[in-house]
């Protein structure tokens, strides 16, 4: 998907959705984001596989959860591994809708590209080509920002579903 982005002064100009996951800050497109849900309930799908939570009922419309600590491969603190506590970030790629597990929302980012920095070459299993950047950010602040790809980030987990 193309990222949209408008003309400034400064250079391009994107816009994304902040969240947390576990003590990292992640965002993705604002295009791609239908809606954020804080307490919507899901319920397990028997044989799903690992990263998916199970399926959530929103606006009239039967939803995959996605559980982002796993995807991405980020451990739950042992004080919070039992915590309920959670947001959905209800997404849409090729015409599906998907809900992310996120741990909390975060703010929205109006980001110059001269301030998103590509992430370097590692090979990782389970986050192929997810992250598309990093932006530092200033001292007080989690210091970084990873930026996700929405569609890297769910096609190796349901492909079935985006495609």
């Amino acid at each position: 998907m193309q990222q949209q982005t408008r003309r400034h002064d400064d250079g391009d100009i994107s816009r994304w959705v902040g969240f947390s996951i576990g003590e990292q800050s992640f965002a993705l497109p604002i295009h791609c984001v239908r809606e954020v849900n804080p307490s919507a309930r899901y319920e397990a799908v028997p044989g799903a596989p690992r990263f998916v939570l199970g399926v959530a009922a929103l606006r009239g419309r039967i939803v995959t959860v996605i559980d982002l600590h796993g995807r991405l491969q980020i451990e739950r603190p042992a004080d919070r591994a039992r915590d309920p506590a959670h947001c959905l970030i209800v997404v849409e790629s090729a015409g599906e809708m998907l809900a992310l597990r996120v741990d909390a929302i975060g703010e929205l980012y109006s980001l110059p590209s001269s301030l998103i920095k590509k992430p370097p070459a590692v090979a990782m299993p389970g986050t192929d080509d997810a992250v598309c950047g990093f932006v530092s950010r200033a001292a007080g602040e989690r210091h970084m920002l990873s930026l996700l790809a929405l569609d890297p980030l769910i096609d190796a987990v349901v492909p079935a579903c985006v495609h």
